[in-house]
């Protein structure tokens, strides 16, 4: 569902100027207006009791150019319009799109950064590559992404993720949950301080796989650089290829 959309549903009578004069005293007019309300710290609960469920004040913000401080604010808006949309929502790939995110689906050309952020339900569908912290901290619901940088799906707990190429550094750092694919490669550290969940990779993984991992799977039909589950204190790690240097209890996948 496009943002265009939004106005019509909002006002199936026609007649939008009654209800705006109607709601005038509480309508927030832009980004800014809605950051100077919340004031300090946007969290997800006072964006939702100030912007509710009016579809025309949901589409207005979204339509507005977030500077650093309506980052945070604008994703939480595009979560809210997801979550409302009956069908998949086309956002622009701006930053913490799908921020704590509980239902719906939102369609990205590409993703920029904090993508999924948090979220605990839905779907997000990145058709290009999406930036640093990917899916980070998230809890259900599920992300496909063409490539992710570093840190995707930082201190995972739950839900899945999907990336159909290649991935960055630090990859399910500090997981306790969730399921992972990568069909590409990954680069150094992945699985770094996991404690639980699965981590499946297809192609190669960098240096230091599953270092200081306490708990879960890691899975590498490829290579597996240098010191593999070095200091990997529980869980489990196998790979088809390893060094000399990798940990005792790697195990060589047939």
């Amino acid at each position: 569902m496009r943002l265009s959309s939004f106005m019509s549903s909002a006002y199936p009578e026609g007649n939008p100027s009654f209800r705006l004069k109607k709601s005038k005293k509480d309508m927030i007019f832009s980004l800014e207006d809605l950051a100077d309300r919340i004031g300090g710290r946007p969290d997800r609960v006072s964006v939702e009791e100030l912007v509710g469920g009016e579809a025309s004040q949901i589409e207005l913000l979204l339509s507005g150019q977030p500077d650093k401080r309506c980052a945070l604010i604008w994703g939480y808006v595009s979560s809210l319009a997801a979550e409302r949309s009956p069908l998949p929502l086309r956002l622009p790939d701006r930053d913490y799109v799908g921020l704590e995110l509980e239902g719906g689906s939102i369609i990205l050309e590409k993703g920029g950064e904090h993508v999924g952020e948090r979220m605990s339900g839905g779907r997000i569908v990145v058709h290009g590559a999406a930036g640093d912290y990917l899916g980070q901290e998230m809890k259900g619901g599920g992300i496909v992404a063409a490539g992710c940088r570093d840190y995707a799906f930082r201190q995972m707990k739950g839900g899945w993720g999907v990336v159909k190429g290649e991935a960055g550094k630090f990859l399910g750092l500090g997981n306790s949950g969730g399921r992972i694919a990568i069909q590409g490669s990954c680069r150094e550290r992945a699985g770094w301080m996991m404690r639980a969940g699965r981590l499946y990779v297809r192609g190669d993984a960098g240096e230091y796989l599953g270092l200081l991992m306490s708990g879960g799977e890691i899975r590498v039909r490829g290579k597996a650089g240098r010191r593999a589950g070095w200091r990997r204190k529980g869980g489990r790690i196998a790979a088809s290829h390893f060094g000399p240097e990798a940990a005792d209890g790697v195990i060589k996948l047939d």
